[in-house]
């Protein structure tokens, strides 16, 4: 499925705070087996609010397809009366039942259809701007803002909050089961073949360090080449940078504009052994439990691939004769310092860069 509309919406939507990995716990009194939800149950959100549910929610609404999916993996679809029914939820079982909440630009929140559906709570990932948390609240609405997803571990302790909130504790406790069981497996199945060099690509931006993209080609196996030249979050990534990387494997997402038709692409690895990854974009750009199985179809890409260096004929050693070495730091890099407001972006692209990071955005929701 692609995305069919593609307008700049807010660049704010990836202002967010980096606060790393959600540690869900909650005042639960006498909660002695943590698959047992007890309410009330309070926990405090990425706004800094303490937010307390009183009893299992039995009106839920989610605001974007993360919260949905893991909603939807806990077996609570039955009790979610408002979701993104957009083209990139279409693959959840009869989401097309329930209240669209967001606008016809598929990704900003439809504030009045939030509040007619009375829920008992609203779920809402990071990239839902405070000010429209804020304004729920204010319409007596019990919201809970999820911090920022940076890892495999985030999506395991974000499933896990979720069940607290939704009182569904014990699926969230069969479903973390499996995604690590996946996980584990795709790590040992990784040490039998060698790290291709290996780069996430999307509308122009490179996932590096501290996402959990970067965190799914390493442990697929690869070497992420963006984190490994200096890329924080999600960077740009331009074409002097990617022949000095050459990338062995390039990943996108299925419902992205895949790579760009250029000589500097077409002189990669990649390309030309045909070693561009087409991966469910749903799976992989949605921090939530299914981002196992992109992990899956990352290590399949990886595990069938040739790498530039192992083509490369044998060298003699000419130990007499003098050859310089291109030192790595010396190699082109995008001009992207991250920062804690703006990851992947430098001071000196983040007016062009605007954008596209609303585009971006809506890939990781």
């Amino acid at each position: 499925m692609r995305i069919q509309i593609r307008t700049a919406l807010i660049a704010v939507l990836l202002v967010v705070s980096l606060v790393g990995v959600v540690t869900p716990i909650g005042a639960q009194t006498g909660a002695e087996d943590p698959a047992q939800c007890m309410f009330p149950f309070s926990e405090t959100d990425a706004t800094g609010t303490n937010v307390t549910i009183e009893e299992r929610p039995e009106r839920i609404v989610v605001l974007q397809p993360s919260a949905a999916q893991t909603v939807w993996e806990l077996d609570a679809d039955d009790r979610v009366v408002g979701a993104p029914v957009v083209t990139y939820t279409e693959y959840l079982d009869g989401i097309e039942e329930k209240t669209n909440v967001l606008n016809a630009d598929e990704f900003s929140v439809n504030q009045e259809a939030v509040v007619e559906l009375e829920a008992d709570i609203v779920l809402a990932p990071n990239v839902v701007p405070d000010d429209t948390v804020e304004s729920l609240r204010e319409a007596d609405q019990t919201v809970f803002k999820f911090d920022f997803g940076t890892s495999l571990e985030f999506v395991a302790a974000k499933t896990e909050l979720t069940g607290q909130l939704i009182g569904s504790c014990a699926e969230a406790e069969t479903v973390n089961d499996e995604y690590w069981d996946r996980i584990e497996t795709v790590k040992a199945e990784a040490e039998s073949y060698d790290s291709p060099n290996v780069l996430y690509y999307t509308d122009g931006f490179a996932a590096g360090s501290g996402t959990f993209i970067g965190e799914i080609l390493t442990t697929a196996g690869g070497v992420n080449v963006a984190a490994e030249n200096g890329i924080d979050g999600y960077g740009e990534v331009n074409e002097e940078a990617l022949i000095e990387w050459n990338p062995d494997v390039i990943v996108v997402s299925d419902d992205g504009p895949g790579i760009p038709d250029s000589a500097a692409f077409e002189s990669t690895f990649a390309v030309q052994n045909d070693q561009v990854a087409v991966v469910n974009g749903n799976y992989l750009s949605q921090p939530a439990p299914r981002v196992a199985i992109a992990l899956e179809e990352v290590a399949a890409a990886l595990a069938d691939a040739e790498t530039a260096e192992s083509s490369q004929p044998a060298e003699t050693d000419d130990s007499n004769e003098s050859t310089e070495s291109a030192d790595p730091t010396d190699s082109a890099e995008p001009t992207t310092e991250g920062t804690e407001d703006t990851p992947g972006f430098g001071v000196g692209v983040a007016l062009i860069a605007l954008l596209s990071a609303a585009l971006l955005a809506r890939r990781f929701r």
